[in-house]
């Protein structure tokens, strides 16, 4: 029964990161591109359309969460370690050095 709980409360955190996403970044329930106060109907069919617009935006990103869970495929904790320790790392030295050097060379 925990591992349920566990696995609904990944889905509900899912379903209100789509949710968030869609109010912040993708304009709610707006529908894009489109005037709807030109529509003239009513208060209770124009608010049942911006949240079926709402719905599909949180559809959308949810399927986008999904198709991406879905398809990349999990890593194993020592290949997690051993990509970063071995690989990340260094490459991040590397970063931090020649960041260096090209911010001494351009203030000269």
């Amino acid at each position: 029964m925990k591992l349920g709980f566990y696995l609904f409360a990944e889905y509900i955190n899912m379903f209100i990161s789509s949710a968030v996403m869609a109010t912040l970044y993708f304009g709610g329930y707006d529908i894009p591109f489109v005037n709807e106060a030109s529509w003239g109907l009513s208060p209770w069919l124009m608010s049942l359309i911006s949240f079926s617009v709402f719905m599909i935006k949180i559809s959308l990103f949810l399927f986008v969460f999904l198709w991406i869970r879905w398809t990349i495929p999990r890593f194993r904790y020592d290949q997690l370690m051993n990509l970063g320790w071995k690989k990340l790392i260094p490459l991040a030295l590397l970063n931090m050095i020649i960041s260096a050097a090209v911010m001494l060379w351009l203030n000269k």
